[in-house]
């Protein structure tokens, strides 16, 4: 009965041993399916491209609106240039029209001036008339009193004559006080006549020079009328090819639109992808711990492969928990009694060997696989709290920390060679 006790148990073990190889491959394949860094960094490509293309929708938002208003501005400015043209036109016309009442003006005063002159030369014919008729009256004054003379010479018969020639006399000197008047009011009508011709000459030169005025502003208004022609038609130009870039730009913005769905349906796939790839690791994984449980009798050097393994699989599903792979609890990450319910942990917690346990290796191990476990359980809080950016940052800390462990446990593998232990199981290597 012992022997056939004893048969079993060896064959139980060569059943146990035979399975190492199993356990170690899958440990190794652990290391690859377990490795979500690809997926995390296609996310992140997908994140940071999805970022770019929102921020590109809404700077094509943005430029849309711009042109709008820029557009709209062109439209006003469009408007004001036709008006500001107009009223320049009008301007224009309005000169003309002035300018042609000034000509007018200047021809109808200098027509004036002429008369004027004309009624100066008959005042001035007036004068002599009056000069002769006051010779007449001095002549006729003279005879009068001639013709007196004889009369009072003639006596009794003369005085009829004297009669008629007192009469003259005073007919003559009431014709001479008559023409002097007529000379005192000739001569202001002449010094009235002579500052009106003034006024006139002064009058005809100001609208002389108003005239010259107007056709120089005329001059300035039709350069500027061909500069407003020029301006109207850039305005016009710029209109049109404002109005093709806003329905460019509407283009763009759908187009971008279109391209941003794609990305969110992308982004989508990549998670799905990931979260497929999760699962695929977990059944895996699963059956490598089962198998090392209950069916496998692995060595200490195998042990430590498979620690670096199991805390490189535990860091990932710290980021799988982050991005939302899987839900984890935190008791899978740290219990009560701290990092030590994992494998690692209760090994390290075991180990009695004062060679092993004083050794620096070891120290690292332990302070680097606490240092998993610690941010770990932060990245959990952080994700349970909602905030994910925070998460993620623990998991990159947890990620350095288990690149430190992995190299930790090399050196004490080295270590352990160093002081006798050479038993590993050798992996069957698929033929290429």
């Amino acid at each position: 009965m012992e022997l056939l006790e004893k048969k079993l148990n060896n064959v139980l073990d060569a059943f146990r041993k035979s399975n190492n190889n199993f356990v170690m491959r899958s440990n190794e394949a652990m290391q690859s399916i377990g490795d979500n860094s690809y997926v995390k960094n296609m996310l992140d490509q997908v994140e940071s491209q999805t970022v770019t293309i929102n921020e590109m929708q809404e700077s094509s938002g943005n430029l849309e609106n711009s042109i709008n208003d820029i557009t709209n501005s062109i439209e006003h400015i469009r408007s004001s240039s036709h008006n500001v043209l107009q009223a320049t036109n009008d301007s224009a016309e309005g000169m003309r029209v002035s300018a042609k009442v000034v000509k007018d003006s200047t021809e109808e005063i200098n027509n004036i001036n002429l008369q004027i002159q004309d009624f100066q030369e008959k005042i001035t014919k007036i004068s002599e008339i009056i000069d002769m008729v006051k010779k007449v009256a001095s002549q006729s004054n003279l005879l009068a009193l001639n013709a007196s003379i004889e009369a009072a010479r003639a006596g009794e018969a003369g005085k009829g004559f004297a009669v008629v020639a007192d009469q003259v006399r005073e007919l003559s000197n009431s014709t001479s006080a008559s023409a002097d008047d007529v000379v005192k009011y000739v001569g202001e009508l002449q010094t009235s006549i002579a500052e009106l011709a003034a006024s006139m000459d002064a009058t005809t030169k100001k609208l002389e020079d108003g005239n010259k005025r107007v056709e120089d502003s005329i001059a300035n208004i039709n350069a500027m009328e061909s500069q407003m022609n020029d301006v109207t038609d850039e305005v016009d130009s710029i209109y049109h090819a404002i109005d093709k870039q806003s329905a460019y730009t509407k283009d763009l913005s759908k187009v971008i639109g279109q391209i941003t769905d794609s990305y969110s349906v992308l982004s989508q796939d990549c998670h799905d992808t990931g979260e497929h790839i999760y699962k695929i690791g977990r059944y895996i994984d699963t059956l490598r711990s089962d198998m090392f449980r209950g069916f496998s009798d692995v060595t200490l050097l195998d042990r430590m492969k498979i620690f670096s393994i199991d805390h490189f699989i535990l860091t990932w599903r710290v980021y799988n928990n982050a991005v939302g792979f899987e839900s984890l609890k935190l008791t899978q990450l740290n219990n009560a009694t701290g990092p030590n319910a994992c494998k690692f942990g209760k090994w390290a917690q075991s180990v009695t060997d004062t060679k092993i346990t004083s050794s620096s290796q070891f120290k690292d191990m332990v302070q680097c696989h606490n240092d998993i476990h610690n941010n770990a359980s932060e990245s959990w809080k952080a994700k349970d709290a909602g905030n994910t950016e925070l998460a993620i940052e623990y998991f990159n800390k947890a990620l350095e920390a288990y690149y430190r462990f992995d190299e930790s446990v090399k050196r004490m593998m080295d270590f352990m060679r160093a002081n006798g232990e050479k038993d590993m199981t050798q992996i069957v290597v698929f033929r290429k």
